[in-house]
């Protein structure tokens, strides 16, 4: 039976609402399409305009680390609407830009920072509302994160076409104020005691693994299953975001037009949606470290392949697949982080084990950027992302369940009566 409380909304909203708010702080994939503008402009060398990307990454994880705290205290209401507010500024005011210092400080630390903040609510929302699809749907809550991108660079491309940089910042900025400020006020935690109707938690042994234990942030870092996970996550996404924060500019070298160079980082985005809700839904079946071994394998041997592209159709296929593999583990390790250390403290775990990722985001792109401009080629960079990949796919396979703290008391999870 159902616990009795009042009327709640249809779970499925909830995903809906997470999801459009995602699809607008996913212009942060877009960065690569102003690159190039930018550049022209102002005469900045590629580092130093890959540098607003590589703050705006770190931003974001502080943002997490900082709005999953928040949400664990207060609910997703009030920090998803702070993060709608603030990331649609950044966009509006960097169209004002007339010096590094400011890119840096409002599309890197303002827009970064402020989709940080709204990412968090989405995660922890569907994860609650979720227990029995956690990783479909938390792929499907950050799906719009990755897939946003394939439609705002491509429109953001035209855009700067059309009326330049400028204007693109400031219309982006006020369309993602209407969408971001819509979808937050769907993210609502469950009442207390809620579940899907007719489901049990599994037992241990039964299906996928959830703990019995809420593991504090402290007690969870002090467990062999997060000294793993995280320089894992940081060594598999560094390599994506190698490719990411650079991949109009390498296609453009590489001899392909403007036209397709922008199409290819929608392409990249379309992946990284997808693999965010394929690769959820394959980690419920087959867990969740084979289902980040195997991405993170396919990776390292795409990462190899790409300085060799010289057609189209390889291009744009091996870049969804490059996206595919990037965006599972930003879907993967959110589920496995509940799985392994619980949901009570989802947000503020979470936003510890995602300084991995913002430490990939001032590894990857400011690397590749250097790695650029000494040898005016991303080859190098490419085959030292690889590397990366392939030591990220060895480590995370060693990941196992951590072991609960003798003197437990296992309520924390619903158990079958």
């Amino acid at each position: 039976m159902r616990p009795a409380g009042p009327r709640v909304m249809n779970r499925w909203f909830r995903v809906a609402g997470g999801v459009a708010m995602n699809l607008c702080f996913g212009a942060a994939y877009a960065w690569s399409v102003f690159l190039g503008p930018l550049q022209s402009e102002f005469g900045w060398t590629r580092a130093e305009v890959s540098v607003a990307f590589t703050v705006s990454i770190a931003c974001i994880s502080m943002g997490v680390l900082i709005g999953g705290r928040w949400q664990d205290r207060k609910g997703p209401a009030p920090v998803a609407l702070t993060g709608a507010v603030l990331f649609s500024a950044g966009m509006f005011l960097s169209q004002y830009t007339h010096s590094l210092w400011w890119l840096y400080i409002f599309y890197g630390v303002l827009v970064g920072f402020a989709s940080g903040v709204g990412y968090t609510c989405p995660l922890a929302v569907g994860i609650k509302w979720f227990p029995d699809k956690r990783g479909l749907v938390t792929g499907l809550m950050v799906m719009g994160y990755g897939a946003g991108g394939a439609l705002i660079a491509p429109l953001a491309g035209l855009l700067i076409h059309w009326y330049g940089w400028r204007h693109t910042f400031a219309l982006l900025g006020i369309g993602c104020f209407f969408v971001t400020v819509a979808g937050s006020f769907f993210l609502r935690n469950p009442p207390e005691g809620w579940k899907p109707k007719g489901w049990t938690a599994p037992l241990p042994g039964e299906g996928a693994f959830r703990t019995l234990h809420d593991y504090a942030p402290l007690e969870m870092m002090r467990t062999g299953t997060f000294l793993r996970m995280w320089p894992a996550y940081a060594l598999g996404t560094t390599a994506g975001l190698m490719v990411i924060g650079h991949l109009a500019a390498f296609a453009q070298g590489a001899g392909f037009s403007r036209p397709d160079a922008a199409i290819s980082v929608g392409i990249l985005s379309v992946g990284n949606g997808c693999g965010r809700i394929g690769s959820g839904w394959l980690s419920d079946h087959i867990g969740r470290t084979r289902t980040l071994s195997l991405v993170m394998g396919v990776t390292a041997v795409l990462l190899l392949l790409e300085p060799g592209v010289s057609t189209r159709w390889f291009l744009f296929g091996s870049v969804f697949l490059i996206g595919y593999c990037y965006g599972s583990q930003l879907a993967v390790f959110p589920s496995a982080t509940a799985d392994f250390f619980g949901v009570r403290n989802l947000g503020n775990n979470y936003g510890v084990v995602v300084t991995a990722w913002g430490t990939a985001g001032i590894i990857g792109p400011m690397l590749g950027g250097w790695i650029y401009d000494a040898a005016k080629s991303y080859a190098s960079a490419f085959r030292i992302a690889a590397l990366l990949a392939l030591l990220a796919a060895l480590l995370v396979a060693t990941v196992k369940p951590p072991k609960p703290p003798k003197r437990t008391e296992p309520a924390s999870m619903p158990r079958a009566a």
